[in-house]
């Protein structure tokens, strides 16, 4: 079923799931640059899987994705840049997005950044780093966006509270979760991101 034929306003526990959580694990594959996904509300998680891909030697390069947000003063980018280095992390090996306000400006003012550091056409791969909620969002808008010769592998931590054993267990993070499976029913709908063929389980 086409994510654009789901009912937004009526999504059960079963679509949020085959909607948000038919995604890739980790391939394991190293990559030119870890590319992170900021949040406010997910900082340490997404900061500790991304300092453990870069001490693991999955990329040289981190790159930190993410504007002030509506309420924030300080760019998310700026945050989780400063925050790894304090966990040793070398600072030559830390880019930074500053300007963007959502996933859509997160990945189109990304581009930019890699353009300037590598040259998007020598790019091969990006490691990408976020919540598992958010990951079929971002590879939607990503292969709407992104060149197409450059590959993926999608890191997060299976443990999160927003992962699929866990979402429904805290009533602040279901309705987070509910949301983006709202939200990307909507934008599929309005050719926000490409729509995808879901998987009914």
């Amino acid at each position: 079923m086409l994510l654009s034929k789901f009912d937004e306003d009526n999504l059960s526990i079963t679509d949020v799931n085959n909607i948000l959580f038919s995604i890739p694990r980790d391939d394991l594959k190293n990559g030119d640059c870890i590319w992170v996904f900021c949040s406010r509300l997910s900082i340490d998680e997404r900061l500790e899987v991304a300092v453990k891909l870069f001490k693991d030697n999955r990329a040289p390069f981190i790159l930190f994705s993410g504007g002030k947000g509506k309420k924030g003063v300080v760019a998310e980018a700026k945050v989780m840049k400063e925050k790894a280095i304090s966990l040793g992390i070398p600072e030559e090996a830390i880019l930074t997005e500053e300007e963007s306000y959502n996933t859509t400006e997160n990945v189109l003012c990304s581009m930019l950044v890699l353009e300037r550091k590598f040259l998007l056409q020598n790019i091969k791969r990006l490691i990408v780093v976020s919540s598992p909620f958010h990951i079929q969002r971002l590879s939607l808008t990503i292969s709407r966006y992104m060149p197409r010769w450059i590959d993926y592998s999608f890191c997060y931590d299976e443990d999160s509270p927003t992962s699929r054993k866990n979402w429904l267990n805290d009533p602040i993070i279901k309705k987070r979760v509910e949301k983006e499976a709202n939200g990307i029913v909507y934008y599929a709908k309005n050719k926000y991101i490409d729509d995808k063929e879901i998987l009914i389980n």
